[in-house]
């Protein structure tokens, strides 16, 4: 099973979810969420879990790429129910949203070193930039 608290295995963090969700609609102009999009995320979150357990049916926040995967997921199922009013197919979808995100993690990144922002504790388990 997966829960919402981070002390037992299988947390499920909005934060796996939203970012991409909203990626994906908002680059397609879906003129809705329905419960298919809905599902198309939850398949791709599910689909992005590296070796998964029974401790471990989710990725983790610090796979950084599950916000493109569920995003080109959304966009895709936007677009196979009519829904979108700017198409882009999931791979377009997919190299987009990585970009983007990919962008804002190098700018964090240098804001972080040149001390605008604070940096990640060394108890966070982020993935090399």
């Amino acid at each position: 099973m997966a829960t919402g608290r981070g002390d037992f295995p299988n947390q499920v963090n909005n934060s796996l979810c939203f970012p991409g969700i909203f990626r994906g609609v908002l680059d397609v102009r879906a003129r809705a969420i329905t419960d298919e999009i809905a599902m198309a995320a939850a398949k791709a979150l599910a689909g992005a879990a590296k070796n998964p357990s029974p401790d471990r049916l989710l990725p983790t926040m610090a796979d950084w790429e599950v916000a493109a995967r569920v995003a080109a997921a959304v966009a895709a199922a936007a677009e196979a129910a009519g829904l979108a009013r700017h198409p882009l197919g999931y791979e377009e979808e997919f190299r987009a949203a990585r970009a983007m995100i990919d962008t804002a993690r190098r700018a964090t990144r240098l804001l972080m070193e040149g001390g605008a922002i604070a940096p990640v504790p060394a108890s966070v388990n982020l993935p090399p930039a």
